[in-house]
Formats: C-alpha cells, sequence, structure tokens
C-alpha cells in the first residue's frame, strides 16, 4: 500500500531552489535576457513543476542511500554539494529537455511552429541556450564535477539527436510499409550500444503477443525511439549522479532500470494525450491544444497506432496514414470517435499501466522520497487527457470487452507480486558488506515471470 503524499506541494517546494538557481544561469547569457523569446519556454517550465528537475532531485536522495556512511561523509564534505545536486544539476537538466523541446517543436511542427520566421526563432534560440548551458557549468558547477556534467549533458544531446532522426527516417508509417530489417543500421555502433531496453522488455514482448508479427520490427523502432527521444535523459542524470557520488555501478541497476521504465512510460502517456481534439483545450506548459494529432500528421507509428494497424478495419485514420487526404481540423472529431470505436486507444492507455507495474516495482520499499516518486507514475491512471476517452460512449464498449478484463486481471496480478516486496531491516542496513552488494529488488522476477507466462 502506498503512503499517501502531497506531492504536488512537494514539487513547488524543491523547485524553488531551482527558481533561485535560474538567475545565475541568466547572468551567463545577459545579451540573450533581453529576448523574451528566447526564454520563454524555459520560464514557462520553470513556473511549473517540470519534472525532471523534481525526478533528479529525489532520485539523487534515493542514492545517497546507496552509499556506504563512510563515503557519504565524503561526498558531503566536497565543496558547493548541496547547490549542485538541489538546484543546479536539476536546473541543467531541465534545459537540455526544453533545448529538445525547441527542436521537437520545429520537427513536428507543434506550437505553431511552422512558417520561416517562428522556425528559425526556435532554432536560434536553442543554440543561444546549448552555449549559455555550456558557460554556466564552466562557470558555475563546481570542478570536481564540470567534466561528468558536461560528458552527460553532451550524451543526452547525443542521444536525442539521434531518436529524432530514428523517428523521422523509420518511426513511420511508410517506413513500415516499406521494411525495416535493416534499421538498426542508422544508428551509430556507439549509440545503439548504449540503449539497455531490458529493463522494458517482458512488457514489449507482451505486446508482441497482441500484435501481429508484420508490426513486431516497427514496434522494436519505436522502443528505440523512445528510449533516445525520452528515457535516455533520465537514465544519464541517474548516472551522472550515481558517478559523482561514486556508487559502484553494480549498486546503480534498480535506480538506472526505474529511470528507463520512467521515461518510457511518459512518452507512452504523452502519445496517448496526442489523440485529445483541441476544443477540449487541453494543455500543459510545453504543448498547446493545437498540437493534438501531431503524430498521425506527421503519420508518426505510436502505441495507439499500433492497436489500430492491428485491427485492419480502414478508416479515415488509414487515409491520412497514407497521406490520401490533407489535414484539418475538421477531421479531429471523426479521428478521435474512430481511434475510441477501434478500442485500440483504450488498449495503449491500459498497457501502459503494465509498464508503470514494473517501473514501481524498482522502488525502494518504506522510503518518503520513493513514495513521492511513485506518486508521479499515477499519470498513468489518471491526468485530464483521459477525461475525454473515458466519458466517450465508446469506453463503455471497451469495458465489456474481453481484452479489457483480461489486462486488468493482469495488471492487478502484477501489483500483487510487487506489493510481496520485503522491507530492508534495520540490522541488515547496519551491515557494512552491504554497501559492494549488487541492489536487486526481488519483486522483479515474480512481475517478469508473470508476463512471460502469458499466452
Amino acid at each position: 500500500m502506498l503512503m499517501a503524499v502531497d506531492r504536488y506541494k512537494d514539487m513547488s517546494h524543491t523547485i524553488e531552489q531551482v527558481k533561485l538557481e535560474y538567475a545565475a544561469f541568466v547572468a551567463q547569457g545577459q545579451a540573450t535576457a533581453s529576448a523574451d523569446w528566447v526564454l520563454d519556454l524555459l520560464e514557462r517550465k520553470l513556473s511549473g513543476r517540470p519534472i525532471r528537475a523534481y525526478f533528479l532531485v529525489k532520485t539523487t536522495r534515493w542514492l545517497t542511500q546507496l552509499q556506504s556512511p563512510l563515503q557519504r561523509l565524503r561526498t558531503k564534505a566536497l565543496p558547493g554539494f548541496d547547490r549542485l545536486f538541489s538546484a543546479q544539476l536539476p536546473l541543467v537538466f531541465e534545459v537540455v529537455i526544453t533545448i529538445q523541446y525547441l527542436h521537437n517543436q520545429i520537427l513536428d511542427g507543434k506550437s505553431g511552429i511552422t512558417d520561416r520566421l517562428s522556425i528559425s526563432k526556435n532554432m536560434l534560440a536553442a543554440n543561444l541556450l546549448k552555449e549559455q548551458l555550456y558557460r554556466y557549468i564552466d562557470q558555475e558547477i563546481p570542478q570536481w564535477a564540470r567534466a561528468k556534467t558536461i560528458a552527460a549533458v553532451r550524451s543526452c544531446f547525443e542521444q536525442v539527436d539521434q531518436g529524432q532522426f530514428l523517428e523521422q527516417t523509420q518511426n513511420t508509417y511508410s517506413a513500415y510499409q516499406n521494411g525495416q530489417q535493416d534499421w538498426r543500421e542508422t544508428i551509430p555502433s556507439a549509440i545503439l550500444d548504449r540503449i539497455d531496453l531490458s529493463a522494458v522488455s517482458p512488457f514489449l514482448d507482451k505486446l508482441k503477443l497482441d500484435l501481429p508479427i508484420i508490426l513486431h520490427e516497427q514496434l522494436d523502432v519505436y522502443f528505440h525511439r523512445m528510449y533516445l527521444t525520452c528515457a535516455s535523459l533520465f537514465v544519464e542524470a541517474v548516472t551522472l549522479v550515481g558517478q559523482l557520488l561514486r556508487i559502484p555501478a553494480k549498486r546503480m541497476y534498480s535506480v538506472q532500470q526505474f529511470s528507463v521504465c520512467y521515461g518510457v512510460m511518459r512518452q507512452l502517456v504523452n502519445d496517448n494525450a496526442d489523440w485529445i481534439p483541441s476544443h477540449f483545450g487541453l494543455d500543459t506548459k510545453t504543448k498547446t491544444a493545437a498540437d493534438s494529432f501531431s503524430d498521425l500528421r506527421n503519420t508518426t507509428l505510436t502505441l495507439p497506432l499500433f492497436f489500430y494497424l492491428a485491427t485492419g478495419q480502414g478508416g479515415k485514420i488509414d487515409y491520412f496514414l497514407e497521406r490520401q487526404m490533407c489535414w484539418s481540423s475538421a477531421f479531429e472529431n471523426v479521428v478521435f470517435d474512430e481511434i475510441l470505436d477501434s478500442d485500440a486507444l483504450f488498449m495503449s492507455v491500459q498497457n501502459t499501466r503494465i509498464l508503470a507495474e514494473l517501473a514501481l516495482a524498482y522502488l525502494p520499499v518504506d522510503d518518503l522520497d520513493a513514495y513521492y516518486l511513485a506518486d508521479s507514475c499515477e499519470i498513468v491512471h489518471w491526468n485530464k487527457f483521459l477525461a475525454p476517452c473515458l466519458q466517450h460512449p465508446a469506453y463503455r464498449n471497451y469495458r465489456k470487452t474481453t481484452y479489457r478484463k483480461r489486462t486488468r486481471n493482469l495488471i492487478l496480478q502484477l501489483r500483487k507480486e510487487r506489493s510481496l516486496q520485503p522491507t530492508t531491516s534495520k540490522r541488515r542496513q547496519l551491515d557494512w558488506g552491504q554497501w559492494l552488494e549488487p541492489v536487486y529488488p526481488p519483486a522483479i522476477s515474480r512481475l517478469h515471470a508473470v508476463l512471460r507466462d502469458i499466452h
């Protein structure tokens, strides 16, 4: 049973230190401070409750518990320790994702970034922010953490760029039609070697059981793309923190695997939310209501479309995927009805909840910061973008389906296995040999076994 926590209050408190640190970042780009469009997106993100900054703070506290007592004392004594982990690194990774969003708005035609002037501004803003970020790291980050921070930031940018390239060239309907037997050759081997999907592989295998074999190769493309464009940032953040705290690599297993599940889970949530018509007026700090259906407009294959294609029923969605019709907002309601009537979106939402169970199983038990991270996973069960789907008449029909009942039972079974996870005794915590052992939650093997036993 999860502890009831006020995560939004905790997020607001946590982000206050990041907001104070923001002044030091702005000081590294005085010439751009007067141009509102350069810092606008970043400031909008920081005015809310940015999830990546919060994630980094909470996982840092998790990771400090994996240090030996002596190592904890040594690292705490390093100059600038508290500021680095509570404000500077959270800000660094929010700037990284902001630059990614600026590029993504261009590539996907979001937020009205479709004409030459707006595209030019986004490109220039992203370039200016990137150089300003490197100046900030060079001038403000403590010397003992500087080189590793720069390496992690560069790795994030490289992986995201490769992920965007993979999305544009291989994760599309036309690429699926043409076949993708050689898609791995489009990713540099150094990048491909970094992609570790073992945390989500049982979930991926489960999806392949649900989908025809003709879609399996494209599903692999999709998961590699999600790792590069979303999960990699979470993984690089915790890996950097682990390196700075000098935690042995084998003790990083649970944190890194959680980060993979968490990042892919959040991307799936975003992909599900993309199908909500703009007239509902639902937006976020980085997404406007008019951005809806951007995946369909760009013929990018996401999990709802995999389930839709598996039905083979044909409809307006097929015309847009094959570019036989030009997109217009007038088609939003028709397409929304079609994706819901096919059950594809409902199936995607429900399967995203399976991945959340895997993510939660990696979290430590009876730890306050873990409870806050667990609460942030509740987005799979309820977020404002789900309301139009659950209020649609098609949902009543979906609730009666065998697939929905079977999947619900699977989620409950996974949750039951996860709840059997034992707590770490105080006596065990005092065992000094513990600090040299790998951390592997026992519930993970049971959850994997449940998913493997699906027929």
